[in-house]
């Protein structure tokens, strides 16, 4: 139904699904299918899924800024994205944008509304990553077409990117405690 109000679906269905409702890739789909029918029109639907993403994760800041949210999030994935922001910041914030489902960005908005995250940062960080993704899908599938549409959803191409995606985590997990264990230890009666 949203895919024939064009660019104000897209918006919809993406305010819907980074405030509280997640719909698992559909945004992707949605986004790429509209390019790849209007190839001029790609900037225009990257844009309004941008658009209606920063809207949304917008008003889940907001809600878990006011405690209404958090309990979405269990206690230690909660503790380790509230470790990340602070850690990392901006840059956490940007990444969980451009990082496609089943990563939980909504956590990441969740912390950064919970532990006050200025707003005006997380706008900026967040649509930097979300313009990326959009942007990159909705001009790979104008470029295209339908056969990158068909393609992005084969099951080989899938097998094909969780692989990757596989590897590329566990190169991540191996920096991540090479360097954690590179940090120098404080002793903490000091």
């Amino acid at each position: 139904m949203l895919r024939h109000l064009g660019g104000i679906g897209v918006f919809i269905l993406a305010a819907l699904d980074s405030s509280v409702l997640p719909t698992l890739g559909a945004v992707d789909a949605l986004t790429i299918v509209l390019a790849a029918r209007h190839p001029e029109l790609w900037p225009y639907y990257a844009m309004c899924s941008t658009a209606g993403s920063v809207c949304g994760a917008s008003v889940a800041y907001r809600l878990s800024r006011l405690g209404v949210l958090h309990r979405r999030i269990k206690g230690a994935v909660f503790d380790r994205v509230t470790a990340v922001l602070h850690r990392f910041g901006s840059l956490s914030l940007s990444l969980a944008a451009l990082l496609p489902p089943p990563f939980p960005t909504s956590a990441f908005v969740i912390g950064a509304g919970v532990t006050r995250y200025p707003f005006i940062a997380f706008v900026l960080s967040f649509g930097i990553g979300r313009v990326c993704r959009f942007a990159l899908l909705a001009y790979l599938a104008s470029v295209f077409g339908r056969r990158f549409v068909t393609s992005m959803w084969s099951a080989h191409t899938l097998v094909l990117v969780a692989s990757i995606g596989a590897v590329l985590v566990c190169v991540g997990l191996l920096a991540w405690l090479v360097f954690r264990k590179s940090e120098p230890h404080t002793p903490s009666g000091l």
